[in-house]
């Protein structure tokens, strides 16, 4: 309406614009002055005028009406024929899955209609961010005794520190918890995720560091422990992309080393979709064969 008026500089006009009576926009344009308080319109015998706050209303309207627009034609055009349905994956912090958009793509060549979206949330684990509905599906290590969920294992990994290749410990053949304490420890999340070294080195040795970084999403960790800033714990797959420049090492955690399962993580006592079960499934034997 805003818009109208500006255009044709009269109620009449626009009201025929808009395919109204004259006295239906007229109630429109007094009710808008008196929801926002304010005048937006000058009258000049039978021409009207826009104020500045009137102004500024229909520039902005410009802006919105051309995304409704958009949004309108975009909806339109798709073809539902076949409803389209998105699945929601939660990967948390680890954002190097470069394995999995290879696996998401053989599953769109043959369910056409099945889309994804990754959802990184350092604020909630996994586990959390699928038992609250956040997501449909998350990629999660560790163990996870939850009735809440069904968990289908994927590979066994080891759980590695990273350090610059020129760090006093980088020749080490295993590092402790004790070996940590000098330096800052740099980290995705504070929250400790059950299966990690929280659980897994801290608590057993009784010591942690004392100066952590929140650095938010795995390429930010690597980055800071490259520049020095730190040490740093992550899972061997995530790290040997990261390895070949020789400027990062990885040294095994204790003796034995400390190894983590991953799996995927879906709700329990849910309806599944026949595209997440497939989806899933897909997951599961693709890293069967390649891990």
């Amino acid at each position: 309406m805003i818009l109208a008026i500006r255009t044709h500089g009269s109620v009449s006009a626009a009201a025929i614009s808009m395919n109204l009576t004259q006295p239906a926009l007229s109630h429109q344009a007094a009710e808008a002055e008196r929801r926002l308080g304010r005048k937006l319109f000058t009258r000049s015998g039978r021409k009207l005028s826009l104020t500045a706050a009137g102004e500024f209303l229909a520039d902005t309207a410009e802006t919105i009406l051309k995304d409704a627009s958009l949004v309108e034609t975009t909806l339109l055009n798709r073809d539902e024929s076949e409803p389209m349905e998105i699945l929601r994956i939660g990967t948390y912090a680890y954002s190097c899955y470069r394995w999995l958009p290879g696996i998401l793509k053989n599953l769109q060549q043959k369910k056409t209609k099945l889309h994804f979206e990754f959802v990184v949330d350092t604020a909630k684990t996994p586990i959390r961010s699928v038992i609250d509905g956040d997501v449909d599906l998350g990629i999660s290590a560790g163990t996870a005794n939850s009735k809440s969920l069904d968990i289908h294992p994927l590979f066994v990994d080891e759980l590695v520190a990273i350090c610059p290749a020129d760090h006093h410990l980088a020749r080490r053949e295993y590092l402790e918890a004790t070996d940590f304490l000098a330096d800052p420890f740099i980290t995705y999340s504070v929250i400790a995720e059950t299966g990690f070294e929280q659980e897994l080195l801290w608590r057993p040795a009784g010591c942690r560091p004392s100066k952590y970084i929140r650095a938010g999403l795995t390429d930010a960790v690597i980055e800071l422990v490259r520049a020095g800033m730190g040490l740093s714990i992550l899972s061997r797959w995530a790290v040997q992309p990261y390895l070949a420049s020789g400027e990062l090492v990885c040294v095994p955690l204790t003796k034995p080393g400390l190894t983590l399962q991953w799996n995927v993580i879906v709700g329990r006592g849910k309806q599944k979709s026949e595209n997440l079960i497939e989806t899933c499934a897909g997951i599961q034997d693709w890293c069967k064969n390649n891990f």
